[in-house]
């Protein structure tokens, strides 16, 4: 059986090129003890990969309580974007080595995030990311976010490439089926929660870290 062939690689923001999903934690840990909640961890794993504008929804059904949910959504946005600006914004292991071998590969990439324009501009920019890419959508620029595929087909439709012909790297669920959703395959690279049976079954791989991934994604990219 022959090895499966792309033409462009697209990658995920936030838990898969750097470890924000460490930062977003934070943000509603603090926004608990704000206001003497206790941020259950299960509800932490529920957010990864979603959305400022779904998130709200997510932790309202998840405590029953929308009031209390708004108010731990408006805390958390503004601890996230003081995180954001003035802490740390640390790489994920590996990427740097992935993406250099992109850029050296002359791959076309870009960036398909669900996180707004704003934030996303500031965390490429602050983490160094933005020189590897030439494209990034991000989630206020298209009608749905992840699980939706619009970003990912948004990004290939920048490269003017076909979805079918693009390979996207995600880290979580929601990420998965939206690249699926989008008609292309995906190599989960799970950010701190194992994944489930159903999100194994729908990766082309799953591999346990970025220097992994890249180890296929060589022969998947060379010169025919």
């Amino acid at each position: 059986m022959s090895s499966p062939r792309f033409d462009a690689l697209l990658f995920d923001l936030d838990g898969l090129m750097i470890d924000s999903e460490r930062v977003g934690a934070d943000s509603w840990r603090l926004a608990g003890t704000d206001l003497g909640h206790e941020v259950d961890e299960a509800l932490l794993a529920a957010l990864a990969g979603l959305s400022v504008t779904r998130s709200e929804a997510v932790v309202a059904q998840f405590l029953g309580d929308e009031t209390l949910a708004r108010a731990l959504h408006t805390q958390s946005r503004a601890h996230y974007q003081r995180l954001v600006h003035e802490g740390e914004i640390p790489l994920k292991p590996g990427i740097e080595a992935l993406l250099n071998w992109a850029r050296d590969a002359d791959v076309p990439r870009a960036v398909a995030t669900s996180t707004m324009r704003e934030m996303a501009d500031v965390k490429l920019a602050r983490s160094g990311l933005i020189r590897f890419f030439d494209e990034t959508v991000a989630g206020d620029e298209v009608s749905e976010t992840k699980p939706a595929p619009d970003v990912y087909l948004a990004a290939a439709a920048r490269l003017n490439v076909e979805p079918a012909r693009c390979l996207v790297l995600e880290d979580s669920y929601y990420g998965v089926l939206a690249a699926r959703a989008a008609g292309m395959q995906v190599i989960l690279v799970p950010d701190g929660t194992p994944p489930d049976e159903e999100t194994v079954a729908k990766a082309l791989a799953v591999c346990a870290d970025l220097d992994e991934a890249l180890s296929l994604l060589r022969p998947w990219f060379a010169k025919r």
